[in-house]
Parts: structure tokens; C-alpha cells; sequence
């Protein structure tokens, strides 16, 4: 059972190794670049994401910054200044802008 377990562990080893010669290797060959390809993608898109979370962030801690404010008409403008970059943020992320019915009652 040793002998397995240890035969894995230097087996992983080996496989990191190669990934981190890829990493940092020159003159790779097609099959070598692929794989460097695929591992980068997956760091860019980890950092996209980090960018995304630290800009949403930024803008609620903002708003609660805003909220604590004493002045009416400084929260008047402030929300109106948050509300345009939630919109442009929503808007470079392509998420959808959920808008209800407006349903106008008659009065008499």
C-alpha cells in the first residue's frame, strides 16, 4: 500500500514538474503550446473574474459610504452617480436589466 502511495505522489510530481517546464519553456513544440495555451486562459479568466468582484465591490462600499452621508442633496446625486455606473457595469457584463411592467391605476 506504501508502495502505491508513493509510486501516485512521485507520479504527480512529475506531472507538475512538466507543467511548470511548459510554463516557462522555450521552443515548445505544438502539442506543448497547446497545453501552455489552455493553462494561461484559465489564469486570464481567474483574473477577469478577480477585476469583476473588486469593480462591484468598489461600487457597493461607495454606496454605503454614501448612504452614511448627513446632506439629502449629496445622497441625491451620489445614488443618481452610482445608479449610471451599475447600469455601465451591467452593461460591459452583459447581464440583462430586469425592468417590471408599470402598472398605471386610474383614479377618480
Amino acid at each position: 500500500m506504501e508502495l502505491i502511495f508513493t509510486g501516485c505522489l512521485l507520479v504527480v510530481m512529475v506531472i507538475i514538474f512538466l507543467l511548470a517546464m511548459i510554463m516557462k519553456g522555450s521552443n515548445l513544440t505544438s502539442a506543448e503550446e497547446h497545453i501552455r495555451s489552455i493553462i494561461n486562459s484559465a489564469r486570464d479568466n481567474d483574473e477577469e473574474v478577480e477585476d469583476k468582484y473588486t469593480e462591484a465591490y468598489e461600487i457597493v462600499m461607495e454606496f454605503g459610504d454614501l448612504l452614511a452621508a448627513e446632506k439629502n442633496l449629496e445622497q441625491y446625486y451620489g445614488v443618481k452617480d452610482i445608479y449610471d455606473r451599475v447600469e455601465e457595469f451591467r452593461a460591459e457584463n452583459h447581464q440583462p436589466v430586469e425592468q417590471e411592467k408599470v402598472a398605471l391605476k386610474t383614479v377618480r
